[in-house]
């Protein structure tokens, strides 16, 4: 759903989201506006999320979308996925994660890989020196509704090491490589992970090879060829937007931004 929301014309301009956002809060009681600061991908996750944690949050938004665009493919999109999500859901109140999917109160959300074949979105592979770097990473998609596994909190006791992490680079959609000096230097099972997964893909055109780069490294070899989403020297808040855009991109496979460049000929002011 989040995708649908931001490829409506609404939402990709700065002024007609900041009143789409006035509108739906007022109508739910809740403001909105307030985070207006944040990434348009960041605050398309927070509306979607209140309006799921609302009674009819989300026919309420989808009705205000379709005032600004009545007839437009972005509204009959998000018409049909609030359709089939009041459709598929059960007791108890919902709640609607990152990619529009629905679950329980207080229950992560599956994602649609997830819940149709058990594929999982994200293999998050890391050495044991980026555990914490790592952890955060699996958190932070999994509360903007992706399905991920890690060693951190999928191979608990009992399970076989080895095929963990087997079952981690064949039946994950994508594997994202966690990048320091430490892994790049020393991980044998990180090389192992991230060339079984470039091996899968080695042009590189469906991005099953996410690197993400947590501490100041220069990748060699085949890595030196990937873009890879850059997290060093960044807050916390920058970091989860600059982590959440970058992947993203990844899935769409491009990074067009919602707000339209400044004017690059004459008259305009540009700092130097």
């Amino acid at each position: 759903m989040v995708e649908a929301v931001l490829a409506s014309a609404s939402f990709s301009s700065p002024t007609s989201r900041e009143l789409l956002l006035w509108l739906t809060g007022e109508a739910l009681g809740r403001s909105l506006i307030s985070r207006g600061n944040s990434s348009p991908v960041l605050q398309c996750v927070d509306l979607i999320r209140t309006c799921g944690s609302e009674p009819d949050g989300l026919r309420i938004f989808l009705g205000i979308l379709a005032t600004f665009e009545p007839d437009s493919s972005a509204t009959s999109r998000v018409s049909a996925l609030v359709a089939e999500q009041e459709d598929d859901s059960g007791p108890g109140p919902t709640i609607i994660a990152g990619d529009g999917t629905a679950g329980v109160t207080g229950a992560r959300a599956p994602s649609a890989s997830e819940s149709d074949t058990g594929r999982k979105d994200f293999f998050v592979s890391y050495t044991a020196s980026d555990r914490r770097w790592a952890v955060w990473i699996a958190w932070e998609l999994e509360e903007a509704g992706y399905s991920v596994m890690v060693q951190e909190w999928d191979f608990v006791p009992g399970n076989s090491w080895q095929m963990g992490m087997e079952k981690g680079i064949t039946e994950c959609d994508r594997t994202l490589a966690v990048l320091s000096p430490s892994y790049l230097q020393s991980s044998v099972y990180g090389r192992q992970e991230w060339q079984a997964a470039q091996g899968a893909d080695p042009a590189g055109y469906a991005r099953r090879l996410v690197p993400v780069r947590v501490a100041p490294c220069t990748p060699q070899g085949m890595l030196a060829s990937l873009v890879f989403i850059d997290l060093v020297g960044l807050s916390g808040p920058q970091a989860r937007a600059q982590l959440l855009d970058g992947i993203g991109h990844a899935r769409r496979g491009r990074a067009k931004p919602v707000s339209p460049p400044v004017f690059p000929g004459p008259g305009t002011d540009v700092a130097h």
